[in-house]
């Protein structure tokens, strides 16, 4: 299990005197004696384990100081054996919860409690965020559970410890048995990887990027750039993605038996490049797999070498000098992976806007999500991408100020139409001034 901190050892699901049996409550709760409390914190009055298990929680939850640790050490000590069995038994949820988070790095612990029906779902998911190994594929083995929580399948891709194998199962059961996915960043680049195009088309929305809003053609004057400025063909009818030139375009079918790197070479990468370091680039995350001695080749020839879901999963929940390679693949699911990471900064994105390799479906919808275009520079760096639908240029153009204008007006990189539409405001603000 990867380490675990304090806030996260505490349980959300409450801790009551409920669930203390009655005949005990009187020497554990709170009206109970303070030195009768700390008698059985430290385990030295005699009754049933269940009882003294139950207890035990009860103070380590619910008190703090001396009395509350002496509980969680009493915790620790009983018999493991005995233990065990007590949390093979149990049918509380809340007792099953704090047991997996207060024993989350003892392996065997958390497997008597994951293969607990009575464990709860939320338990379950917490455990798969955080699990390696056995206790990943006890989780992902349960059909029953993931039809019933669908949270842990994004529980299970998202944790860099997950193989691949695994995730992919997982996503299997998922798709199966038609369970709705598509709050997963990412969702339709991971069906699309996975199962094919035609697959992630028939999911609903499949066309659509998520968080995403319209920018209205209205908002755009037509008469501020008079047709003949601006050809028809460059100002598209409507706001849809634009299909991009089959070469532009392929997807996980045209890799089909295409195997990857090795799935132990991809943990080992997973867990170098796994981490959110906004000051991590390309050298440093390179340095990091090979300290992993994962191989001798630096991280861009091992991306080159993986398949489409390796390289989804990797755009999806790596660190940003993964994203840096992955944004640039030829390949628009993989590209599209990188702009739905939960992980990906407004920083990076200003730093895509600039790159003009970037495909004319990855701009777009770079354009239409505000959130990452509110900063001017990021719309001057749009504004100048030759591949910048004209809808989204022409809207921030009329926001510039002077200097960005004149510098719009002299260049030779952007669109024609651009440079005289920002000609044509320059003249128009000097006019409203020498008539104001």
């Amino acid at each position: 299990m990867k380490e675990i901190s304090s806030a996260e050892m505490i349980t959300p699901l409450p801790i009551t005197l409920d669930i203390v049996p009655e005949p005990i409550r009187k020497r554990v709760g709170p009206e109970a004696p303070e030195p009768m409390r700390m008698m059985l914190a430290r385990a030295l009055l005699p009754m049933p384990a269940a009882d003294l298990f139950t207890a035990l929680v009860y103070l380590a939850s619910t008190t703090t100081g001396e009395l509350r640790d002496a509980a969680l050490k009493s915790l620790t000590d009983m018999p493991k054996g005995v233990l065990s069995g007590l949390v093979s038994d149990c049918q509380v949820p809340e007792l099953l919860d704090f047991a997996a988070r207060h024993f989350v790095l003892d392996e065997g612990y958390i497997q008597t409690v994951v293969l607990n029906a009575a464990t709860p779902d939320s338990t379950i998911e917490w455990i798969a965020k955080r699990g390696k190994g056995p206790i990943l594929e006890l989780i992902g083995n349960n059909q029953a559970r993931i039809v019933r929580h669908p949270a842990l399948v994004e529980a299970i891709y998202f944790n860099t410890d997950a193989p691949m194998a695994l995730t992919t199962r997982v996503f299997e059961t998922a798709v199966r048995n038609g369970i709705d996915l598509s709050n997963i960043p990412g969702y339709r680049e991971i069906v699309e990887a996975i199962f094919g195009r035609e697959a992630a088309q028939k999911l609903a929305g499949a066309d659509e990027p998520q968080h995403v809003e319209e920018v209205p053609a209205e908002e755009v004057p037509a008469e501020e750039v008079p047709a003949e400025e601006v050809p028809a063909e460059e100002v598209p009818a409507e706001e849809k993605l634009p299909e991009e030139k089959p070469k532009d375009t392929p997807t996980s079918d045209d890799d089909d038996g295409h195997p990857g790197i090795a799935d132990e070479t991809f943990e080992a990468v997973m867990a170098a490049v796994s981490t959110d370091d906004s000051t991590v680039d390309i050298e440093t995350a390179e340095a990091a797999v090979a300290t992993k001695q994962v191989s001798k080749k630096p991280l861009h020839a091992l991306v080159d070498q993986m398949n489409v879901p390796q390289k989804v999963r990797l755009a999806l929940v790596g660190n940003k000098g993964a994203r840096a390679l992955l944004i640039k693949d030829s390949k628009l699911v993989v590209a599209l992976a990188v702009l739905k990471s939960p992980q990906v900064t407004e920083g990076e994105i200003a730093q895509y806007a600039k790159n003009k390799a970037l495909t004319e479906r990855v701009i777009t919808f770079i354009c239409r999500n505000r959130d990452w275009t509110r900063a001017a520079s990021t719309q001057l760096s749009l504004i100048k991408h030759p591949k910048t639908p004209p809808t989204f240029s022409i809207r921030w153009v009329r926001a510039l100020g002077a200097r960005d204008l004149k510098e719009l007006a002299r260049s030779r990189d952007v669109p024609g139409y651009i440079a005289r539409l920002a000609k044509n405001l320059i003249t128009q603000r000097e006019q409203g001034k020498k008539k104001g």
